[in-house]
């Protein structure tokens, strides 16, 4: 039976580190291209185009380590807000190792969408149950008096579940997408570099230094808190059980800061990215 190939090992080559060498090392062979190919002025400015190699390396580095710092940061501030979340995933992202801490994050950016998928099936529940409780007492006149009741002394659980779902299933899906900033890292430090680009390699790189980390920490802080098993509506022919939707409330309210949280440090980020491009870049 053929044995599959075996591919060689990069000892201390994490999948972060071997995009930022792979893009670096693209951009500085065609830098190299124009020195050897190009005339005085193509080697003038492949002279340039080195230094700029130079301050993308930087620019990556210094968003790796933002990134590490960004989890730290964030668990950090949860324990001294006094959140009662243990954070299993950040724990471990923290105590891997260098060269495993791109898959640290992967693997915990996986379990994060797993998590805010719970708390969209949930609150869909409760939207169900509600939908249902609605449509069976309003089925009969003697009965469509409660299914007022409800439609009216619900609204706000309405509202609450609907801001979980929405917020839960973005952030679900933008989890799954952050899954891809080892690529975005490299690319957004090199485009940095340069005037034009310069804009969007800064919220490349904001929001892939931003963005595992709020995700992570902040699905590890809300299920730590409030976990996803919202009351329901209970219907019992034709009575209908108010349950406590404090939780739900809670939930709404967290999954909001998650979201404030993730764009005011984007911006901040972006900000920082920019300026640093703009004040090292030779253009």
């Amino acid at each position: 039976m053929p044995q599959p190939p075996v591919f060689p090992d990069f000892p201390g080559l994490d999948p972060l580190t071997l995009s930022g060498v792979a893009v670096l090392s693209a951009q500085a062979l065609y830098h190299a291209g124009r020195w050897l190919l190009g005339d005085r002025a193509q080697k003038e400015r492949a002279a340039e185009g080195f230094e700029q190699v130079a301050l993308s390396g930087v620019l990556f580095g210094l968003a790796v380590s933002l990134s590490a710092l960004a989890l730290w940061g964030l668990s950090t501030a949860v324990q001294m807000l006094g959140v009662n979340a243990s954070m299993p995933d950040v724990a471990a992202i923290k105590a891997s190792s260098w060269a495993d801490f791109a898959g640290s994050v992967q693997r915990a950016l996986g379990g994060a969408s797993a998590i805010y998928r719970q708390y969209a099936d949930a609150a869909s529940g409760i939207l169900a149950g509600y939908a249902g409780a609605v449509a069976l007492t309003g089925m009969l006149p003697w009965t469509s008096a409660i299914s007022m009741a409800i439609m009216n002394g619900l609204a706000y659980v309405v509202t609450a579940a609907t801001t979980v779902l929405i917020s839960a299933a973005v952030y679900a899906v933008a989890a799954v997408l952050a899954k891809a900033w080892p690529a975005l890292l490299p690319v957004g430090a090199v485009l940095v570099a340069y005037e034009r680009t310069r804009f969007l390699g800064a919220w490349l790189l904001a929001v892939s230094v931003v963005a595992p980390a709020v995700l992570v920490a902040g699905a590890d802080m809300i299920y730590g808190t409030v976990p996803p098993d919202f009351p329901a509506i209970q219907i019992q022919g034709f009575s209908v059980q108010f349950l406590n939707y404090t939780n739900l409330l809670e939930a709404m309210v967290l999954l909001g800061l998650i979201g404030l949280t993730l764009g005011v440090l984007t911006y901040a980020a972006s900000r920082l990215f920019d300026s640093a491009g703009a004040s090292l870049s030779l253009e």
